[in-house]
């Protein structure tokens, strides 16, 4: 049976939390507990982690089970709902991961496929079949992205709703495809789908749930607008907002990401342009931060871009508070 309850669950605005690292590359618990709080005053309907935005791909078995304590036991005061990510690049490890989130009462998780090698028509059933077998109880957001190898569209997903009803409750579409977006959500309306910041206001007409967002990490407030007014169905100023959006990461920040800067390296220098969350600004090995001198062409771009909006934005206020 369709477990309604934790997909009725998965809906507004949701942010990426990111991982604050300390200079020698452990976990700052202290800014990480601040962040979470300040996320949950929007308020957010939900925060996640683990994804790409929280460098899921730095983060070994042992350190993930840790952090996975950590991250729901300063989730635990909040009215917020919570999911972990737990793509690895093998099953073996994803299904370890769901096991760490289970043992502390989390059940929904982000799944990608394990992301070296594509997998092919028979490797895909097999996998979903193995983690069904093996954690039964979880409930599975399948991440799709490129970076997966595989595609799934309305059809793949037609088949793993009906293949796996109990496990398959929602997605994170990364696909700005807009016909895609509409034979997907159109498809399979009992799933709980959810969108990225560049399609939240279209996705949302066409049926989706809310957003899976890195913008909220740093103009809170407006993201906060923006839900409502998908939620009243004010799509005249919604599409306003999310144009401005997406021509601003056209100008700003594709140039930036096409060095090289991805997920959640770029999402830092995004935050640091607002301030609104804590990040020491480090990263792990391979991948380093954003130079500096970028970051400082992020914030007088952002500066100039939302000048309008900042003034409007409580978290100078939070963040005196906290």
């Amino acid at each position: 049976m369709y477990d309604i309850r934790i997909a009725n669950d998965i809906h507004g605005l949701w942010s990426a939390v990111p991982m604050p690292w300390t200079q020698d590359g452990k976990l700052d618990e202290a800014i990480l507990e601040r962040n979470i709080n300040r996320l949950a005053s929007i308020p957010c309907d939900g925060i996640y982690c683990t994804d790409s935005d929280g460098e899921f791909y730095a983060i070994e078995l042992d350190e993930f089970a840790s952090f996975v304590a950590t991250f729901t036991h300063h989730m635990a005061p909040h009215n917020c709902s919570i999911q972990i990510g737990v793509t690895w690049t093998n099953t073996q490890g994803i299904i370890d991961r769901i096991k760490v989130c289970l043992d502390h009462g989390v059940s929904a998780v982000h799944i990608c496929y394990p992301y070296w090698m594509p997998l092919n028509k028979e490797d895909v059933k097999h996998f979903w079949a193995t983690l069904a077998q093996a954690v039964p109880s979880s409930r599975w957001i399948h991440y799709n992205t490129p970076r997966g190898h595989v595609h799934m569209g309305a059809d793949e997903y037609r088949w793993l709703a009906s293949e796996f009803p109990e496990q398959f409750i929602g997605t994170k579409l990364g696909t700005q495809n807009f016909l895609e977006l509409s034979d997907i959500i159109g498809s399979t309306p009992q799933i709980a789908h959810m969108l990225t910041d560049f399609t939240v206001v279209p996705g949302m007409m066409l049926g989706g749930r809310g957003t899976y967002s890195f913008w909220v990490n740093t103009l809170p407030d407006w993201h906060r607008q923006l839900l409502n007014h998908c939620k009243e169905q004010r799509w005249p100023e919604a599409m306003e907002m999310q144009s401005k959006f997406n021509r601003w990461e056209k100008a700003c920040i594709e140039p930036i990401v096409g060095q090289g800067y991805l997920h959640g390296i770029i999402g830092k220098a995004r935050g640091e342009a607002s301030g609104f969350l804590e990040d020491p600004g480090y990263t792990r090995d391979p991948y380093t931060p954003v130079s500096q001198p970028l970051v400082e062409q992020i914030k007088q771009d952002f500066r100039k871009w939302w000048q309008e909006e900042l003034t409007h934005e409580s978290f100078a206020v939070l963040k005196t508070q906290s």
